[in-house]
């Protein structure tokens, strides 16, 4: 059964990583300038629906015998509608002209832009699609070597590999995907109960998505990347106090009955769940031992009521919850969308393709990264400290934008080239 999950987990990663990387092009070259961020920005926000969507899922087969195997094919119902879906969509004008179809490129273009006179449009489209097409022709290091010479399309290529990077360094996927685990670390015990309230940053997530999509054609894209992601900053910032206040006030351990191997590092609740070992007390709030658990020794003392794995009982656990949902309304709002919207935005006709495919890459490499050194990261240097870290991290990203990114609302794709000149 295992390789059959994992080719099922290879197919679902290879369909994900295409999506992510055509959807936002396709969007952006079917949109007029006016509309273009409001309906790439809806792509992100339908992704935090389909999560929100999907944990709504998750809790309700929470409770299921092998509920598992139900979240998993469930997906497939949403995943054969957008199948059947995407067989009516209409081919891109660029794309029409570059295979040669002049008069449909028309129409389509007519149909965006609501004007009967589109030559000027598809003038410019067609000049950078020449340029495209010499370059391609010679190949793939030819085409590097064009955008090594080229001064814009470098800084603009390193700006949308930063946006993506620096987006996934703020740590959204380590509270998306560890959303359950975070909340038992605010002290909820009960699994289907944590996974019900996984829905709620979820839901959040969704919420202000929903939100950015709305304001972004109405502000400046800079303004609002930079505003929300020093709010993110913020954000990050309280996650790291919630996780060290409540580090300090769980019960504390005494050194009586306890087994625990490296008792010299731990003094209370938290520390002892966080060296894989189980904390036993009268009660949630009383003085415990930590005792490393084995089928002959583990909290079986019956005078021993309250007993903590990986969680422990704190008068703070609530500012968890409190933080993150700041942080994920900032996140939503900006960069979480922005991201995408911003890169859709800032690569001219001729090199596109390549700068997207460079762009996406990074937004899954970091996103790897980061899921993959989370909890190790809580070890070695606390969950606070994890925390506290993304804040140091996004705070460049925040200075780079600052200095960097230029404004790009309202500019058509055939002069964003100018814009990092």
């Amino acid at each position: 059964r295992f390789p059959l999950r994992l080719f099922g987990r290879h197919g679902v990663w290879v369909g994900v990583g295409l999506a992510s990387m055509a959807v936002p092009p396709y969007i952006a070259e079917n949109s007029p300038p006016a509309y273009r961020g409001r309906l790439v920005t809806a792509f992100g926000a339908t992704i935090c629906s389909g999560q929100f969507i999907a944990s709504l899922v998750d809790g309700a087969f929470s409770t299921v015998h092998e509920g598992w195997r139900w979240m998993l094919g469930v997906a497939t119902v949403p995943s054969v509608i957008m199948g059947i879906g995407m067989l009516m969509l209409p081919e891109s004008a660029r794309y029409l002209i570059q295979r040669g179809e002049i008069s449909r490129a028309e129409i389509v273009l007519q149909k965006i832009s609501g004007n009967s006179d589109v030559s000027s449009e598809l003038n410019e489209i067609s000049e950078t699609l020449e340029r495209e097409r010499e370059y391609s022709s010679h190949g793939f290091l030819f085409m590097m070597q064009q955008i090594s010479r080229s001064g814009p399309v470098k800084r603009a290529i390193a700006i949308g590999c930063a946006l993506q990077a620096f987006q996934q360094l703020g740590g959204i996927n380590t509270v998306m995907y560890y959303s359950t685990t975070m909340i038992k670390m605010a002290g909820v015990t009960n699994d289907s109960l944590a996974i019900w309230l996984s829905c709620i940053p979820s839901g959040m997530n969704a919420t202000f998505a929903l939100v950015s999509m709305v304001i972004i054609e109405k502000v400046s894209r800079r303004r609002l990347l930079l505003f929300t992601l020093f709010g993110t900053i913020i954000g990050l910032a309280l996650l790291g106090g919630a996780y060290f206040s409540i580090s300090k006030t769980t019960a504390t351990v005494t050194t009586m009955n306890s087994t625990c191997p490296d008792m010299s590092q731990i003094l209370n609740c938290d520390t002892c769940v966080s060296h894989s070992c189980v904390f036993c007390s009268q009660d949630k709030a009383a003085p415990g031992q930590c005792i490393l658990p084995t089928p002959s020794n583990n909290c079986t003392d019956p005078a021993l009521h309250y007993r903590a794995e990986n969680v422990c009982y704190s008068p703070y656990s609530w500012t968890i919850i409190a933080a993150m949902v700041f942080y994920i309304a900032m996140f939503a709002t900006g960069i979480g969308t922005l991201a995408w919207t911003i890169n859709s935005e800032i690569y001219p006709m001729w090199v596109r393709g390549y700068a997207l495919s460079l762009s996406t890459m990074t937004n899954w490499v970091f996103n790897l990264l980061i899921a993959f050194t989370f909890l190790d990261l809580t070890r070695l240097l606390t969950k606070y400290g994890a925390f506290w870290m993304y804040t140091g991290i996004t705070a460049v990203g925040w200075l780079l934008f600052y200095f960097k990114l230029p404004e790009t609302r309202g500019v058509p794709l055939e002069q964003v080239e100018q814009l990092f000149s």
